[in-house]
């Protein structure tokens, strides 16, 4: 089971290691302990086609209708990272599973759903993106292809995040295998 002690557990770990913080979050906060489980390295924001291919979820709630896109800032990244890694913690938790947070990589993409700028995150833990043997899929590849894995259950997540609200919505891990 994840809890946030052992986000905090695991944040000590990393800080003992050398790792920086992932946002600009107060030091000491638990925003800013679960947040440095997050680094720039495992997120990405995806444009064009590959953000379109986002669009499109086989198990689970797909973002839409879709009306256009845009593309989010590192700083509008940033801003809605160390509530999600609190999300992912509190959804994993009531699932009662227990993958390490730290192995989330991250795919955004802004999209305007319903005339508002929505900014989409499709997280994936680090074992199905190594695991995947697509040749477009290659580990090497998930910051430039939107990484599409049916089933997995809490192997991959997506959510929807208003930058204007500062409110997830339609948080939900893929379907069980």
């Amino acid at each position: 089971m994840v809890s946030l002690k052992h986000v905090f557990v695991a944040t000590l770990t990393l800080a003992a290691a050398g790792c920086a913080p992932a946002s600009e979050t107060p030091p000491g906060t638990a925003q800013h302990e679960a947040a440095s489980l997050w680094t720039v390295d495992t997120r990405t924001v995806l444009t064009g086609e590959a953000a379109r291919d986002l669009i499109h979820q086989c198990s689970r709630v797909s973002p839409g209708p879709v009306e256009d896109l845009w593309t989010p800032s590192d700083a509008d990244i940033a801003a809605l990272e160390a509530e999600l890694i609190l999300l992912v913690a509190r959804e994993l938790e009531a699932r009662g599973e227990s993958p390490s947070l730290g192995d989330y990589y991250r795919q955004y993409a802004g999209f305007v759903i319903g005339g508002k700028r929505v900014i989409y995150v499709n997280g994936v833990n680090a074992a199905g993106i190594d695991a995947d043997p697509g040749p477009a899929f290659h580990p090497s590849n998930w910051r430039a292809y939107a990484i599409q894995i049916c089933d997995g259950g809490t192997i991959t997540f997506g959510a929807e995040y208003d930058p204007e609200t500062e409110v997830f919505r339609n948080f939900a891990f893929n379907g069980s295998l």
